[in-house]
């Protein structure tokens, strides 16, 4: 199944518009799609070392950018990865290959390749359909090409 794992397009964080644009149509053609959001609960280590206070769960903030179809999966998050319940509803869904866009590359991104990885999931992310706030995309995709691409 062709699918395509959107993270944390949300509210809170100050995505270019057009990544918004170039995501949504570019996601059209994936037959399963599913957005990750970032929910920061009370005494996290987000709030606690990195002073982030945005992103309570329920709070406009946390609100996806594109329109989830009634098909798609939403995962709340609380961290830069998936967690073990995360996987169990990618896997009952057949997911065993992923293509990852989103934000922020050298964060969350990283964080759910990762996971996916770890979890024996194939995935692949995707140039031109992730952007990283701190300025370190390029980093991040070399870091992901290092870890995740087969060799030549």
């Amino acid at each position: 199944m062709k699918t395509l794992i959107i993270i944390d397009l949300q509210a809170a964080f100050r995505v270019p518009p057009e990544l918004v644009v170039r995501i949504e149509k570019f996601s059209q053609d994936y037959e399963c799609r599913v957005f990750t959001r970032f929910v920061n609960p009370q005494g996290s280590l987000f709030r606690r070392k990195l002073g982030m206070r945005d992103c309570s769960a329920g709070t406009p903030d946390t609100n996806l950018l594109l329109k989830p179809r009634d098909e798609d999966l939403v995962l709340d998050k609380e961290g830069y990865g998936l967690r073990p319940e995360h996987i169990v509803r990618l896997t009952a869904r057949g997911v065993t290959r992923a293509d990852i866009c989103g934000i922020d590359t050298d964060a969350c991104v990283l964080g759910v390749m990762f996971s996916l990885f770890d979890a024996g999931i194939d995935c692949r992310v995707l140039p031109g359909f992730c952007w990283s706030s701190s300025g370190l995309d390029e980093e991040a995709m070399r870091i992901m090409n290092s870890q995740f691409s087969s060799p030549a």
